[in-house]
């Protein structure tokens, strides 16, 4: 079938021909909103006093589309019951009226319920109606007949019934004629032929016939042309009074990706709409500020909206409007509480309201959790055939057995079967873990891989886990391989829970030959992602050879896999390297291994020559390694991205130009990785070009090609102004984004706790970002943890307990969080959580420097020069200061300074040049002592070089040297 229309020169002459409408009035004044009210009443009464069956549709018609709530809100509340009662009185008594009746009843029916007795009733009325020659009537049965609503499909009678109508001179059905006819001429005479009577009755008045021509124009728009007529028409219906066509005008005009975009006529047309009595408009007025402030709408004009749609009582204005309360603060979240009550007190079938309900019950946000109540929603919104309906009351019924029924439980299966069936990627992973599992159906591991399988054809990474875990369960040693093979299909698409199985199985020895080298390898990659779960199982494996710190089983581990070829061995061996603060050998590492042909060894080459301040030497490094990389990766599209992002980052002009134009090249194949790391450099000038809003405009492209990352880019761009305008109301329309699709997502809680812990785009809430805190450490995030443990140990949010405190922050230190083994060293060292614990506080210090903490480091080093909780030991004390000062800590070389400076036999040089590192890097204490070296000069020069370095000290913050600069000017004549 195809879609056929007026050519440009019918488009043209409509537009020609349109008469021109009285401009948008910006808003109602009262006493237009008064007089509306009243009129509108006014005839409600007067039908109310004619018996005639006429009055009864009448008056049923205007109470289906709603009346004002009050003199001062214009919104409009429908009341379809008594609508319905009121046809069905007028359906009672036989006269003209009838196939009104009878066609305005089924349309209500149709449109509130699709359950088989209520689509037959409103088909036998359809079919009654068109009978008598109501050809709207005949038009919507023929609707019905074509997408076999209420029986089979019956294309052929749809046709008849189409024909039908437009030989009654109903326009619409000469465009879906037009549209299921195969032959061209035939379509274009069916198409003139609806048009021209739309347009004639548009030219007459109808706001009906505007708006249909306007949609027809947008729906088979293939320029410009077509979609100002589209704009057109909705304009000529919005000024005959048409609610929905300005609603429409303005989605319209709304539309970012649309060449018509105009977001300031966008608002007036959803103005316009809610004026005349849209929830829907009001409703995308008042969240505007909420969702990144696209339209400008003002926050008091958002509110007052958003007020008047809370008023109708509409379930989804309630949920609407509970999501934005519960932004502020205790009082705000009370409130949501009490909008979702009422909103699920009034439920109606709306799916998208369902499911919304339905999640926050299941999951207890935002009000009190009834898994029961979340299962009947979910029930309701499945009935409509909605996948995602049908998926989550599928998994809330497996997942729940204490509250589904056995009845409930095999629907759910078959529901998920259908789910799956369509292609729901989740839906067809939950079928194989129901039947590998038998939950709610009988056991068949061979029925869940084949859904597993299903799902990886999608290219879905928890199905090919779950296939590896099958494989890798089945101990033999034919089917090892094909473990590895999905585990390593998973590790690809990064998944670092793959990278950790394939650890397991090398240094367990499962199906396949025991192999710590390779294990150290694929925990180290998993850690290098960020797996927090690797580094505990790399701090496992290092302990099974002894020893402090246990890097000696790493490193030979990962050496052993280098001399069996493993290509990531030395990317793996060189970031524990550099963890370690030890540059030279990871630079070693790496290019041996480049030297020996490794592409990626040259891109981890480069970028470690280019991190901090380069000098000449080190940014031709990068130059020869870049190239290298860039010949032997020409074929990969995202490792390319990366290489051009490092060229931009070389200051020479023929190097940016060339980064510049692989990642323009790469952007014109829609690469998202590409968009990503475009934006990014845009952001934040990298090669000297700095387009913000081009970067916005590449970050939300890449959103809508699905990059998972370029919306935490983008939201953290707004929420700290990180190369565009700080925009927290934007950030946190995008955290919720995110959190409403994946609430589970421990990334977008942590991001969620942080705003509201520092009050960024929302109202500060301590007790709102524990909550959120205790989301993602419920699930193992050590940031989560780490965040939670300090909320109790300092009271933020929750009631201080500084047990519990040291209860996350010892899991989160397990799980290898540097920061966590900090705080939990000084909690002990302080003893706020128990007796002091000098020893464990050592212990949690020395964990914390092995994994690279400078701080942690200066600690260890100071337990150490004082036997604080370990064995005094000046020697190794100096070392580790030593190790920090090297990875650029100046209180480490503060410190070194004064360890020479009042040694038993104080060693002047080094002293002095600590003493100097550390004020170039910035210490306060360091420039002031600094300083006072110099004042007891007596040249000119180096009571300059003093006032110099007191004036940084001060800047710095230091209190004496400002004391002393204020001296030092008071006592300088003139």
């Amino acid at each position: 079938m195809n879609r056929t229309h007026l050519g440009l020169l019918g488009a043209l002459t409509i537009l020609t021909s349109l008469p021109s409408g009285p401009a948008f009035s910006q808003a109602s004044t009262e006493v237009e909103l008064r007089d509306g009210f009243r009129s509108i009443l006014a005839k409600v009464e007067q039908l109310k006093q004619r018996n005639d069956p006429a009055a009864l549709v009448e008056r049923a018609q205007v109470l289906q589309d709603g009346l004002p709530v009050s003199e001062t809100n214009p919104l409009r509340v429908p009341q379809p019951d008594e609508a319905a009662r009121l046809y069905e009185q007028a359906l009672a008594l036989p006269g003209a009226h009838w196939p009104s009746a009878a066609l305005r009843r089924a349309k209500l029916i149709l449109a509130r319920d699709r359950d088989p007795a209520s689509v037959d009733r409103a088909a036998e009325l359809l079919r009654r109606a068109a009978a008598l020659q109501n050809h709207e009537a005949a038009f919507v049965l023929a609707g019905l007949m074509e997408a076999g609503i209420g029986g089979k499909q019956d294309p052929e009678g749809a046709r008849n019934l189409y024909q039908i109508a437009l030989r009654s001179e109903h326009g619409p059905a000469g465009l879906e004629l037009a549209r299921l006819e195969s032959d061209p001429a035939k379509a274009n005479v069916f198409a003139t032929q609806g048009l021209r009577i739309l347009f004639q009755e548009a030219q007459g008045g109808s706001a009906e016939a505007a708006r249909t021509l306007a949609d027809h124009y947008r729906d088979t728009a293939n320029g410009s042309d077509r979609i100002n007529a589209a704009i057109e028409w909705y304009q000529r219906a919005t000024d005959l009074g048409d609610a929905e066509a300005a609603l429409r005008l303005g989605r319209l005009r709304a539309d970012p990706k649309s060449a018509s975009s105009q977001p300031q006529q966008a608002k007036i047309a959803f103005e316009k709409a809610a004026q005349r009595g849209s929830v829907e408009a009001a409703m995308i007025l008042a969240e505007d500020p909420y969702n990144g402030a696209a339209l400008g709408v003002e926050a008091s004009t958002a509110d007052l909206w958003l007020n008047r749609a809370i008023e109708t009582k509409a379930p989804r204005a309630l949920v609407l409007a509970a999501e934005i309360r519960s932004q502020n603060g205790p009082d705000g979240r009370q409130a949501a509480k009490d909008l979702l009550v009422e909103a699920v007190r009034r439920v109606d079938q709306d799916v998208t309201v369902l499911v919304a309900l339905g999640r926050h019950l299941r999951d207890g946000v935002l009000i009190d959790r009834d898994v029961e109540l979340a299962l009947k929603l979910f029930d309701r919104a499945a009935a409509s055939d909605n996948s995602a309906a049908l998926y989550e009351f599928a998994r809330t019924s497996l997942a729940h057995p204490d509250v589904a029924t056995e009845t409930m439980r095999r629907t759910a299966i078959e529901r998920l079967r259908t789910a799956a069936e369509r292609g729901h990627v989740k839906a067809a992973v939950s079928m194989g873990d129901a039947l590998l599992r038998g939950n709610g159906v009988p056991e068949s591991q061979a029925e869940a891989m084949r859904w597993y399988r299903r799902a990886a054809e999608s290219g879905s990474p928890v199905a090919y886990i779950r296939l590896g875990d099958l494989y890798a369960s089945r101990f033999s040693g034919m089917e090892a391989p094909r473990a590895l093979e999905w585990y390593r299909k998973a590790a690809e698409a990064d998944s670092a829970i793959a990278m950790i199985r394939l650890g397991k199985m090398f240094n367990d020895g499962r199906g396949v030959p025991q192999d710590q080298a390779l294990a150290a390898t694929w925990f180290s990659r998993a850690a290098a992602a960020g797996s927090s779960t690797a580094m505990v199982e790399l701090s496992a494996l290092y302990s099974q050879a002894g020893g402090p710190g246990h890097f000696n089983l790493a490193r030979e581990g990962l050496e052993k896999a280098i001399k069996a070829g493993d290509s990531r061995a030395p990317i793996a061996l060189a970031k524990l390297y550099l963890a370690r603060g030890e540059r030279v050998l990871a630079e070693g590492t790496l290019r041996k291994a480049a030297e020996g042909g490794s592409a990626e060894a040259a891109l981890q080459l480069a970028e470690i020559s280019l991190s901090g301040q380069p000098t000449g030497e080190q940014q031709n490094a990068a130059r020869r390694w870049l190239a290298i990389a860039e010949k032997a990766m020409a074929a990969d599209d995202d490792q390319n991205g990366k290489i051009a992002l490092l060229y931009l980052r070389l200051p020479d002009t023929a190097s940016i130009e060339h980064g510049a134009s692989v990642l323009e090249t790469l952007v014109r194949k829609n690469s998202a990785e590409a968009m990503t790391l475009l934006a990014t450099a845009l952001l934040q000038g990298t090669g000297g070009r700095q387009d913000p809003a081009r970067a916005e405009a590449l970050l939300r492209r890449a959103i809508q090609l699905g990059h998972d990352g370029a919306r935490f880019i983008l939201a953290k761009a707004y929420r700290d102004g990180d190369g565009i305008p700080r925009d927290p109301a934007q950030a946190m329309a995008l955290y919720r984004e995110i959190y409403n699709e994946e609430p589970g997502d421990t990334k977008v809680q942590l991001a969620l706790g942080d705003a509201y812990e520092r009050g960024v785009g929302v109202a500060q809430d301590r007790r709102m970002a524990a909550e959120f805190f205790a989301q993602a450490a419920r699930q193992g995030d050590p940031d989560g943890q780490i965040r939670l443990g300090l909320a109790y140990l300092y009271g933020g949010g929750v009631e201080r307990d500084s047990r519990t405190a040291e209860q996350w922050l010892s899991q989160a230190g397990e799980a290898g969080q540097i920061d966590a083994r900090l705080q939990l060293g000084s909690l002990k060292l302080s003893g706020l959580s128990t007796a002091v614990d000098s020893e464990g506080a050592f212990a949690s210090y020395l964990r914390a420097a092995e994994g690279g903490s400078p701080l942690a480091m200066i600690e260890v080093s100071r337990a150490l020069a004082n036997g604080t909780g370990t064995q005094l030991d000046p020697g190794l004390a100096k070392t580790w200061l030593e190790r920090a000062a090297s990875l650029g800590s100046p209180d480490a070389m503060f410190e070194l300074y004064r360890l020479n400076d009042i040694a038993a036999k104080p060693n002047v040089r080094e002293a002095d040049r600590w003493l100097r590192q550390a004020a170039e890097k910035g210490h306060p204490g360091a420039m002031y002592r600094l300083a006072f070296r110099y004042q007891q000069g007596s040249s000119d020069k180096e009571r300059a070089m003093a006032r110099e370095w007191l004036e940084k000290a001060a800047r710095a913050g230091h209190s004496q040297a400002a004391k002393a600069l204020a001296k030092l000017t008071n006592a300088t004549p003139g």
